[in-house]
C-alpha cells in the first residue's frame, strides 16, 4: 500500500508532473479568457494558445472548453470507474475509495489567486454551474455503482452511496480548511478524515 500522506509533488514522476502543470496552465487560461471576454467569446483554440499547448493537446486533456474552465478534477465515464475498481482491487473499498478522493484533490489547484477568479467566472457564467453540477453527479453515479458491486453486503448499494457522499463531503470540507488556514489542500484532507476518524465509520 502506498503511503496516502506523502505530498503530491514527491509522489508523482516527472512525466505526470508535466502532465499536471499543462493542466493548470489549460485551466488558468480558460478563466482568464472567460473573465476578459465572456464564455461565448472564447474558443479552445484561444485556450491552447494561451497556454502554450496545441489543439490536440487541449483535447488530450479535455473534453470542451468548459470542461477545461470547470477544471474538472475527476473525470466522469468510464474513467471513474475503471480507475476505482482497479485501486479496490489493490486496496480493498475503503482505502480505494479514499485515494481516488485524495488524488482528485492533488490536482486542484492551490492558488488562491486561481480560486478567486474560478468564483468570478463561475458567478458571472450561470451555465458552468449547471454543467459543473451535471458532472458532479455524473462522477458520484460512477463511483457509486462501482463501490457497490464491490462491496458483499446485503444493502451495498445504500452503503456505497453513503460512502461516496461522506467521501465529497470531506473532500468539500477540506476545501473550507484549505483556504481559511492557507495550508495545502492534501494536509487539509488528512485532517479531516483523521477528525473523521476519531467516530465509527464505514468510509
Amino acid at each position: 500500500m502506498t503511503d496516502e500522506k506523502t505530498p503530491p509533488e514527491e509522489s508523482l514522476g516527472l512525466r505526470e508532473l508535466k502532465k499536471r502543470q499543462s493542466r493548470l496552465a489549460m485551466h488558468r487560461a480558460a478563466l482568464e479568457l472567460v473573465h476578459e471576454h465572456g464564455l461565448a467569446g472564447v474558443t479552445v483554440e484561444a485556450i491552447a494558445q494561451r497556454a502554450g499547448v496545441s489543439t490536440r493537446t487541449f483535447f488530450n486533456h479535455w473534453t470542451t472548453k468548459e470542461s477545461a474552465i470547470i477544471g474538472v478534477l475527476l473525470q466522469s465515464g468510464e474513467g471513474i470507474s475503471e480507475k476505482l475498481r482497479a485501486r479496490i482491487a489493490e486496496l480493498g473499498p475503503r482505502e480505494a475509495l479514499r485515494s481516488v478522493m485524495r488524488e482528485a484533490l492533488a490536482a486542484a489547484p492551490v492558488d488562491p489567486e486561481l480560486r478567486e477568479l474560478k468564483k468570478q467566472v463561475m458567478a458571472s457564467e450561470p451555465k458552468l454551474h449547471t454543467l459543473s453540477s451535471g458532472n458532479l453527479l455524473s462522477v458520484q453515479t460512477e463511483m457509486v455503482e462501482t463501490l457497490a458491486a464491490a462491496l458483499d453486503e446485503e444493502h451495498a448499494q445504500e452503503q456505497a452511496t453513503l460512502s461516496v457522499q461522506i467521501g465529497f463531503a470531506v473532500t468539500r470540507t477540506a476545501f473550507a480548511v484549505s483556504m481559511a488556514r492557507g495550508i495545502d489542500l492534501g494536509s487539509a484532507f488528512d485532517e479531516v478524515l483523521d477528525r473523521y476518524d476519531e467516530g465509527d465509520s464505514v468510509f
